[in-house]
Formats: C-alpha cells, structure tokens, sequence
C-alpha cells in the first residue's frame, strides 16, 4: 500500500482529492479545525497515535467528520473516493484604535477649521 501526503496530482481544487485505491492518504495536524467531507465513495479514517481503543470512522458520500485542531488523520478510500478538506474562515483583524480608544480625526484635519 502506498501513502501519500494531501497534495496530490489526482487534486481538482485546493481543498478537494480523489482517493486512489490502496492508497493510505496522511493529513498532517492544522491549528484550527477542518472538516473532511466525501463527495464521492467510501472512506476509512482513523486519527493517528490515537491508541489501540480509537475508533475508525466510516463515511460514505455526503457525510463528513470533523477532525479537531492539532490533529492527524490517515484516510483511506474503500475502493476509491473523492473528498473535500474543509477549513473554517478565519476572522478579519481588528481595526486599530489610539490608546485611548477613540478614533482620530486624519492627521491635519483639526488644523484646517
């Protein structure tokens, strides 16, 4: 059996794969949570170092598991399968205030009046 890191030539998008047959695919851990998500086939996921009592997970198409952050999963399509590895969006920074919390008229403004 061969394995493969999520960054294959079989990739339609950035976020989604075709699963060969036979093919152990590895999702390294992330710092936010993702969603792994079968649009096609059959999948076998299983998170890795998780211990001899970790549950794999079975998904079929149109169902979808999430995989917390800091995480890794092996996945497996059974035979074959296409999947989408979904991320949260992530939030817009802060607009930067003064340190006194109010905002500034530009600078020359108060000179013009």
């Amino acid at each position: 059996m061969s394995q493969a890191v999520m960054t294959d030539p079989h990739q339609r998008a950035p976020w989604e794969w075709a699963v060969e047959p036979a093919t152990a695919v590895r999702l390294p851990a992330a710092n936010q949570p993702r969603w792994l998500a079968v649009s096609e086939g059959r999948v076998w996921l299983t998170r890795s170092g998780a211990g001899p009592h970790a549950q794999d997970v079975w998904l079929q198409t149109g169902e979808r598991h999430e995989l917390p952050a800091g995480t890794e999963w092996v996945l497996e399509g059974w035979p074959a399968a296409q999947v989408e590895l979904l991320e949260a969006p992530q939030p817009a920074p802060a607009r930067r205030q003064s340190r006194s919390g109010r905002w500034h008229a530009p600078w020359g403004a108060a000179h013009a009046a």
